[in-house]
């Protein structure tokens, strides 16, 4: 967990020594309240020095970073199908996010972000919905990589800051998987086609060692109304296993299983979309801005605390108690989690 500011000054004379520390005592009264409630920007690290005399020999230091956002090159995010058909799914285990939304149906989609690493394919790919400009509203004008969408969703899209990357070149169908669960894409190819999307903008999420606190907690499951996810924390490796309806992620590209260091739950109010199916089963859509209840699970712990975002264009904050609550360095899973649904941890 981040730490206060400190207020060092080096290398005191003995004659400003007196003057120097009623300096130090009055820009130390100014540190944020121990239980301030989130912001919409990252704690400042830094402090106001007073300006030296010729006389002074005073060193302020330059100052340490308690965390970073995840970086990378340009982003490319891609909308993967999350049903049974569409297993075991290629690429996801090179994400740095990964994003699960609910959909009509009760069912789930992914949006796995990728900046650091670009695989050599993912999928299968399926169509955007009306959530998918407001998760990457504040990553900046970045890629996003679908295939198709409903007339009811386009809207959506067009309002959104995103590069939309649809159906065309850069996609592919696997002939051994049954339709519609059979696209995949060349991410190398897809950034190609989106033309300028950028690295991400601070997004909000903050990578560093273990805040204070927590309990124990090595495993933790919700159930939507049609999908149901798991993640057991293994503690030899520092990550987790994670499974959808039961089944273990593996990358297909691999064999190996995706391995998250950090499981995050964002609790959220969903109401129903305009994306209505011709059977009447609206598409949730979350309100991803505002505050709410968060859970946090890393290093074999949880953390019970809260998220804010101001703006759609502002950072995702997650805070306990009012502190910068850090995500251990790896891969993150997102969870969206409606208020009323049961997210049990033990």
């Amino acid at each position: 967990m981040p730490s206060r500011p400190r207020c060092q000054l080096r290398r005191l004379t003995a004659a400003m020594a007196a003057a120097l520390v009623l300096l130090t005592a009055g820009a130390c009264s100014s540190d944020t309240p121990e239980a301030a409630p989130p912001t919409t920007t990252p704690p400042s690290t830094s402090t106001a020095a007073a300006t030296p005399t010729p006389t002074d020999e005073v060193t302020t230091p330059e100052p340490e970073p308690t965390s970073t956002p995840f970086g990378g090159g340009p982003v490319l995010a891609v909308k993967i199908d999350h049903v049974a058909a569409a297993y075991p799914r290629a690429g996801i285990g090179s994400a740095d996010i990964v994003y699960v939304d609910e959909v009509e149906y009760g069912l789930t989609r992914l949006v796995a972000v990728f900046s650091t690493t670009m695989p050599d394919s993912v999928g299968p790919v399926r169509s955007a919905r009306p959530n998918d400009p407001t998760i990457l509203a504040n990553y900046g004008p970045v890629a996003l990589a679908f295939s198709g969408t409903s007339g009811k969703t386009r809207p959506y899209l067009a309002r959104g800051t995103q590069i939309d990357v649809d159906d065309g070149k850069g996609f592919s169908r696997d002939r051994s998987r049954p339709a519609p669960h059979n696209l995949f894409g060349d991410p190398r190819a897809l950034l190609d086609r989106a033309g300028n999307s950028r690295p991400p903008q601070d997004i909000g999420f903050r990578y560093g060692p273990a805040p204070s606190g927590g309990t124990p907690a090595t495993s933790i499951e919700t159930r939507y109304p049609a999908s149901r996810m798991s993640a057991e924390f293994d503690a030899a490796s520092g990550t987790f296993e994670v499974l959808s309806n039961g089944r273990v992620e593996i990358d297909a590209l691999t064999g190996d299983p995706v391995a998250p260091t950090t499981v995050v739950v964002q609790k959220v109010t969903m109401r129903p979309s305009e994306n209505v199916t011709p059977d009447g089963s609206a598409t949730p859509l979350a309100e991803l801005v505002g505050s709410g209840e968060a859970i946090v699970l890393r290093d074999g712990r949880v953390w019970e605390g809260a998220w804010a975002r101001a703006a759609l264009e502002a950072p995702t904050l997650f805070t306990v108690d009012g502190e910068e609550l850090t995500f251990a360095p790896g891969q993150t899973w997102v969870w969206f989690v409606s208020t009323d649904q049961t997210v049990a941890v033990q």
